[in-house]
């Protein structure tokens, strides 16, 4: 629009007999014409930018020819397509289609100016320098730095859509350990707790007509251990709770993380339940971390509930043997009198949750598992965890 308005204006100072000097309607009229065709050209500078400059450049010449060099009029014309041509033209293109152009652009001018004969060599010279300059070096200069912009916005804006990227994948990621973490504390819990209420439910009611007294005590066990369920299952429920749950008034209970400590009433526990448990320690004790801790309990846990559900008559050991370098937790259950033949050496029995449970926490803390048959057809889950660097137990 700024081209085509030169035109117009150009035009009409031709018209109005207002330019200085005077020349002919017909030459003032072709020359409008000729800028007019460059506003033209312009239009076409997004799709085709090296087309379109090279016509804006033609008609620039017909300018140059028809004033002796002196009719600056279309280098507006020649810098917007200047611009377009370096910031959308490929490299290195766009620079050789320049040169060419500025190269093509001077020569004319030279020849026009020398063909009239109004300035000296060297002004001449100066002049065509000073147009170099404006109408292609500094348009080249003002795109290769837009161009270059535009390219760090561009970088910078592929780095944060990375950066989020990888936001949301790392807390999918944090979702799903939690999601894995709370379905395997979930299953810890109720599957010990509800095999012993089970357990408990068909001695209950076996003993009914044979020993009353002692039918009540299991039931009053059975509500104990239901009671144990539901305090475990609202501590791990809990951990689904915003910290700023409205209707939390600062009564909840702390979630405790089950250790070694808690071992001798989960043992108790099994025992009340009909279980034939023995526990021993050797070794100097040394401290674990409350995740290890917690691992440890957690697969005795799981290694009695297992038991209980496959050899409920068998006799089981725990033992924990602190050796220099590592940890030994072992816990293995003999045959059930009344099971089928045991399966071959090697061959593990059905793998529910439960030892996937056991593997990842071993995972967790850098342990290893060791799970299978033993020999005489019962079975042996087998923790060892490396001692970590803490001084000795207090």
């Amino acid at each position: 629009m700024a081209v085509l308005l030169a035109a117009v204006t150009y035009l009409g100072a031709g018209v109005g007999g207002i330019l200085e000097p005077a020349q002919g309607l017909l030459l003032t009229t072709l020359q409008a014409v000729l800028v007019a065709g460059q506003a033209a050209a312009l239009l076409f500078r997004w799709a085709a930018p090296i087309p379109a400059a090279a016509v804006v450049v033609l008609l620039h010449c017909g300018l140059l020819a028809s004033s002796a060099a002196e009719l600056g009029i279309g280098s507006l014309a020649v810098m917007l397509a200047a611009f377009h041509l370096v910031r959308r033209a490929g490299r290195p293109a766009a620079f050789r289609a320049l040169g060419a152009m500025a190269v093509l652009g001077s020569t004319v001018a030279l020849l026009a100016a020398l063909h009239a004969g109004l300035l000296p060599l060297p002004a001449i010279l100066g002049l065509i320098a000073v147009r170099l300059v404006f109408e292609y070096l500094v348009p080249a200069l003002l795109a290769e730095f837009g161009r270059g912009r535009a390219q760090l916005r561009d970088a910078a804006r592929e780095r944060e859509d990375f950066i989020e990227r990888e936001r949301i994948h790392l807390v999918q990621q944090d979702r799903r350990a939690e999601r894995t973490a709370l379905a395997r504390e979930l299953h810890d819990i109720a599957g010990h707790h509800l095999s012993g209420i089970i357990v408990s439910a068909q001695a209950a009611g076996a003993l009914i007509a044979s020993d009353p007294e002692r039918s009540r005590s299991m039931l009053r066990e059975l509500e104990q251990e239901a009671r144990a369920t539901m305090v475990d299952l609202r501590g791990t429920v809990g951990l689904l709770r915003p910290d700023d749950d409205p209707k939390d008034d600062g009564g909840r209970a702390t979630i405790g993380i089950p250790g070694l400590a808690d071992l001798p009433a989960l043992l108790d526990a099994a025992v009340r339940r009909g279980q034939h448990v023995a526990f021993t320690v050797s070794g100097e004790p040394f401290r674990l971390g409350p995740v290890a801790e917690a691992s440890v309990y957690r697969t005795v846990q799981e290694s009695l509930t297992n038991a209980g559900r496959h050899a409920p008559g068998a006799d089981c050991t725990v033992s924990l043997e602190y050796r220099t370098e590592e940890m030994m937790v072992t816990v293995e259950n003999a045959p059930d009198a009344g099971a089928p033949a045991p399966a071959a050496e090697g061959t593990p029995r059905h793998r529910g949750y439960g030892l996937i449970g056991m593997n990842e926490r071993a995972e967790l803390i850098g342990a290893d598992l060791a799970t299978g048959p033993t020999v005489g057809g019962g079975w042996r889950n087998r923790l060892r965890i490396p001692r970590p660097a803490h001084g000795p137990r207090s």
